[in-house]
């Protein structure tokens, strides 16, 4: 007979065939999509005589880098967080926490990428759009620990992998934060440090055996 810490435990699962899980994966796109078409405002429409146009859209052209590396940081979140849930066999609380949490990080991004796209060489612009990343990259990663730690994924993930992917995405959270410290005196440098932040964990995936580099 199973005992009652069983039974709580199995009836907090929510199995990818439940409505529960549907829901929650259909938040998360709702949340990628919303932020990603949020974005575009962060581009300011000049409002100026039209003799003066060519010059102002040239002003516009830091707005336009935000949102561009925004836009691609945050369609590559969506997809590996996509990959994640595809390979879930099912979610517990514990995983729908960490990811109402990543989903909050997620909705704010527009914001830092405006104040960017308008003060594209100070700290007090590059700095927290950095330490988002940093925070959305920790929570993906919490949710993969999580998936681990349950074992909610639909087949096992090798102890070795995951090891790799860990590592990666650790390499990925420490060069955003140090951007962060060389955004205190090369903002620029430091933004561009965000364009190559994904690079350490594409190259941890590599060294994985081939069928698990699409996993996550």
């Amino acid at each position: 007979m199973p005992t009652t810490e069983h039974t709580a435990s199995t009836t907090s699962r929510h199995h990818r065939d439940t409505n529960e899980f549907a829901r929650m994966v259909n938040l998360s796109d709702a949340v990628f999509a919303i932020a990603m078409t949020l974005l575009v405002l962060t581009i300011d429409v000049p409002n100026v005589p039209a003799p003066e146009l060519a010059t102002a859209l040239r002003e516009d052209l830091p707005q336009l880098g935000a949102y561009a590396l925004a836009f691609a940081l945050v369609a590559s979140q969506w997809h590996m967080h996509h990959k994640l849930f595809h390979r879930l066999a099912w979610i517990d609380v514990g995983m729908v926490a960490i990811n109402l949490v990543f989903l909050g990080t997620v909705a704010l991004v527009p914001f830092p990428t405006s104040v960017l796209g308008s003060y594209p060489t100070s700290t007090a612009a590059v700095a927290p759009f950095l330490g988002l990343f940093v925070v959305l990259n920790l929570a993906y990663l919490l949710l993969i620990m999580r998936a681990q730690a349950v074992r909610a994924w639909s087949e096992p993930l090798p102890p070795a992998v995951f090891r790799r992917v860990v590592l990666g995405s650790l390499a990925t959270i420490g060069l955003l934060a140090l951007g962060i410290v060389v955004s205190l005196w090369l903002p620029v440098l430091a933004v561009a440090m965000a364009v190559t932040s994904s690079a350490p964990y594409v190259l941890a995936m590599r060294r994985v055996p081939a069928r698990y580099r699409a996993w996550l």
